[in-house]
């Protein structure tokens, strides 16, 4: 028991970063009705740039976070205005393709600054063998430093964006442009300022993601693909476009990684999540907390 509940806390650790990224994904889609594929490549963006501000700069890790996440956002914000939103009024198919090819250009860029050598990042939570202990069911419960700080922070990120949209002006005009884009337009709404901050959000948090985790892997050009899979993966099982259902589906997928990892193999704990997802699909096509559309022809 002590050591299933340990594995859940290491599950829902891992789950907070797939969630943080999957809920780019909600937000973006919610938005503009299409996943950017590219995503993944700003959890690297901002792991790679932390790593510079943190390792090479010896700048404080505070202040090399705050400068990675700005610099990811304004990247971002850069790729949109250039890349993005010449294809928002064109076919579907166009601005999938272009988020497609952004992800090799954005990976091809940082690979001729930073090399193509794998680095190390040091532990930015403390040592990795710090270990926060409760007592839980008569049980002494040990969890890692660095998982408690994880979900911690990830709760708190997860909340601010929450409250950002129900509270404020810009969140509001979010919530109505992905309810009905035409309604929301005919409101005074500008839509592409709306979309551009939704993108910039997503790439912020996605840059948090890639920092956190930072330590646990190789800094490289590469080390977004396999987080923005899972992460996309998180939020078609939680229901595409629904935050909650993105929040839900990366701490499932977490849990069920680690679970498959410790009790199994660690070598098929994705076939595993992937047949979790799958027939989770064949049961609620929606995902867990999507809602059914029905579209009128």
């Amino acid at each position: 028991m002590v050591i299933l509940l340990q594995c859940v806390i290491q599950g829902i650790a891992q789950g907070s970063i797939y969630a943080l990224v999957a809920l780019g994904y909600s937000i973006i889609f919610s938005s503009v009705r299409m996943a950017n594929f590219s995503q993944g490549d700003f959890f690297m963006v901002g792991a790679v740039s932390c790593y510079f501000m943190f390792v090479v700069n010896k700048l404080p890790l505070l202040v090399s976070m705050a400068i990675s996440v700005t610099f990811t956002s304004i990247l971002m914000l850069i790729i949109e205005r250039l890349a993005f939103r010449p294809q928002y009024n064109r076919p579907g198919i166009g601005l999938m393709i272009t988020t497609m090819g952004m992800q090799y250009i954005v990976q091809e860029i940082v690979k001729m600054i930073f090399g193509a050598e794998p680095r190390k990042m040091p532990p930015i939570f403390g040592a990795d063998n710090r270990t926060f202990a409760f007592k839980l069911l008569n049980s002494e419960i040990r969890a890692a430093q660095t998982d408690m700080i994880i979900i911690l922070l990830c709760a708190i990120f997860m909340t601010s964006l929450a409250i950002f949209i129900k509270y404020t002006k810009v969140g509001i005009a979010m919530s109505a442009v992905s309810i009905n884009r035409r309604a929301a337009q005919l409101m005074g709404i500008k839509l592409t300022t709306i979309i551009t901050v939704t993108y910039v959000l997503a790439a912020a948090f996605s840059a948090l993601a890639g920092i956190m985790t930072s330590p646990r892997f190789s800094v490289s050009f590469t080390m977004g693909g396999a987080p923005g899979s899972k992460a996309m993966t998180s939020a078609v099982l939680g229901g595409f476009g629904n935050m909650p259902g993105a929040m839900l589906g990366g701490i499932v997928m977490g849990i069920i990684e680690i679970m498959t990892a410790f009790y199994i193999s660690t070598a098929y704990r994705d076939v595993v999540v992937f047949v979790v997802l799958t027939t989770v699909l064949f049961w609620r096509p929606q995902g867990l907390l999507g809602r059914r559309s029905i579209t009128k022809v």
